[in-house]
């Protein structure tokens, strides 16, 4: 089975938010240390926890799908310990969710397994479709 890739959300600018925030708690840690100031190695060191926690959680879904013969990558970014490859006999769906305030916008969360992707606009939606069609062609074992 040939390799495809399918971008959901950008993975260039989902890792250069991790590297800024990782690299402005990083830089901000090491004045600290250079400085000596023990509250200010604590809060950053604390800030870095953070970080790393946030990029893990659930509210971070993946943004780059790979279909090949080993199975169905899913890429969340390079400060994350999540990407994983799952069986190509994985269910998936399309799921809608609402967000906004006070004006609702309808969103898309492509969901394999029990990893959730980013939310999709609706601009967004036919490249997910494009993924859904190619996941269903997938022969199932």
């Amino acid at each position: 089975m040939p390799v495809k890739v399918f971008v959901l959300k950008s993975l260039f600018v989902q890792n250069m938010v991790m590297a800024l925030g990782m690299g402005v708690a990083l830089f901000l840690l090491y004045l600290g240390i250079k400085r000596k100031k023990l509250r200010q190695i604590v809060l950053f060191s604390i800030w870095i926890v953070l970080i790393l926690w946030f990029f893990n959680s659930s509210m971070w879904g993946f943004s780059t799908v790979t279909i090949g013969g080993k199975g169905i990558k899913l890429q969340y970014g390079f400060l994350s310990f999540k990407n994983i490859t799952l069986p190509l006999n994985t269910p998936f769906s399309i799921q809608t969710e609402n967000a906004g305030f006070p004006k609702y916008r309808k969103l898309y969360v492509l969901k394999i397994g029990d990893r959730k992707s980013m939310r999709l606009s609706g601009c967004e939606y036919p490249r997910l479709q494009q993924l859904d069609k190619v996941l269903k062609e997938i022969p199932k074992r």
